[in-house]
């Protein structure tokens, strides 16, 4: 398993997280703020398009119409935003200073190779959220997959990659995850249908929330990636005392 414990990933993450806040709030705002102001707007156009006969369909029509535009959101700009946020990292790992130009333009640069196996991977895992169980499976599976399609450029797959590298690893990874428990299960209990009430504002904010809940997710997720390939320390020789 990996020499790097949970807890120090965690300050890891957290710290390069608020040393970097003004960048990674900017791709909060755009992953997560936008997302999912625009979501209620799809909400309330569905509703206005399909009519629902009681309120339970009119729940079901909005949902629906809400998923599907976050899906293709988070797709779109999850796919720059996961190496935008990765940068982070990299900028840390060669202790070099960050800029807000070089993190926007390190995700463009790698939104094409980013694209197909971010898509890939969010599909499966929201279809697999239908049923809690497979939905959680699949997340642990692909937990590396914005790491690799990010960082290595030799990768034909990283889907198939990501999954061979965490087996075995899943236990450390879950546990990384329940952490955030605390945001996504109430979030996934109906508490974005909840904020709605509070307006877009309310709602945006949320959303960016949770995007920043996603960068710490990244950043503690390509940690253990880069883990895998370090090279123990050498263990001490023994000192030879004169006879």
């Amino acid at each position: 398993m990996n020499r790097i414990g949970i807890a120090q990933v965690l300050r890891n993450a957290f710290g390069v997280l608020f040393a970097n806040f003004g960048i990674a709030l900017f791709i909060a705002v755009v992953l997560g703020g936008v997302g999912w102001a625009v979501a209620e707007q799809v909400g309330s156009y569905a509703l206005a398009t399909w009519p629902p006969s009681t309120p339970q369909q009119g729940m079901v029509i909005s949902q629906v119409a809400q998923t599907v535009w976050l899906t293709i959101w988070g797709c779109l700009a999850g796919s720059w935003a996961a190496p935008a946020s990765l940068y982070l990292w990299v900028q840390h790992e060669k202790k070099r200073p960050t800029s807000f130009y070089e993190a926007v333009n390190f995700g463009l640069n790698r939104f094409s190779r980013v694209l197909p196996a971010h898509s890939r991977a969010l599909f499966i895992v929201q279809l697999g959220v239908i049923v809690i169980v497979p939905g959680i499976l699949f997340g642990l599976q692909y937990a590396f997959v914005d790491a690799i399609a990010t960082l290595d450029t030799a990768e034909k797959d990283p889907l198939a990659r990501s999954r061979k590298l965490t087996a075995g690893r899943r236990g450390t990874l879950f546990r990384t995850f329940a952490v955030f428990l605390l945001w996504w299960l109430p979030v996934q209990a109906g508490g974005f249908f909840y904020i709605q009430e509070f307006g877009t504002l309310a709602l945006a904010a949320a959303g960016v929330i949770d995007a920043l809940v996603l960068i710490v997710i990244d950043l503690c997720m390509v940690q253990f990636y880069l883990d895998l390939f370090r090279k123990p320390a050498a263990a001490p020789q023994p000192v030879l005392q004169p006879i």
